[in-house]
């Protein structure tokens, strides 16, 4: 909640196609017609920050938040990212990575390969998964009052992530 009402709430967004935060990676989607196939896309992460001014002037660093938005991109780049969380892949962990779906089979160096808290490796689950290791690499103060993240799959195409605070 704000810390004076009467106080402007202010954005600050960072683009990630502009700035660089982008990460390629492939992945599949099990039961779409067409995304149940192996396939790729050059991902970028924006980022949403509402507050408050601080007395600096600033409602939070552009640059400790691009760095900490690379650095989610970067665990992420030139990988398979994996559902962790799905009921219809199955993943084996041995020396590699054993993908299974409905009638096809994987098998990955387990390097190679990204497995994520979600429960599908779609735009919208990848937002919601950068929004949330956001939250686990950085502590926001306290004059941040929502924070919305987006992946695109490509320009033009972008989910959104919120956490009002």
């Amino acid at each position: 909640m704000l810390q004076n009402p009467q106080v402007a709430i202010m954005r600050l967004e960072i683009d990630g196609w502009d700035s660089h935060i982008t990460f390629s990676a492939c992945h599949f989607i099990p039961g779409h017609e067409k995304c149940d196939r192996l396939h790729g896309h050059i991902y970028s992460i924006s980022a949403q920050i509402w507050g408050e001014q601080k007395e600096d002037g600033m409602i939070f660093d552009f640059m400790v938040l691009k760095r900490t938005l690379r650095s989610i991109a970067d665990e992420l780049d030139h990988r398979v990212l994996l559902p962790g969380n799905s009921k219809r892949v199955k993943i084996d962990v041995n020396k590699n990575v054993e993908v299974q779906f409905d009638r096809k089979k994987y098998s990955f160096p387990v390097e190679d390969v990204a497995i994520l808290d979600i429960e599908v490796a779609s735009a919208e689950e990848l937002a919601k998964f950068v929004l949330e290791r956001l939250f686990t690499k950085i502590k926001l103060p306290k004059n941040i009052e929502r924070v919305e993240i987006g992946v695109d799959e490509g320009r033009g195409q972008k989910a959104w992530a919120q956490k009002i605070l």
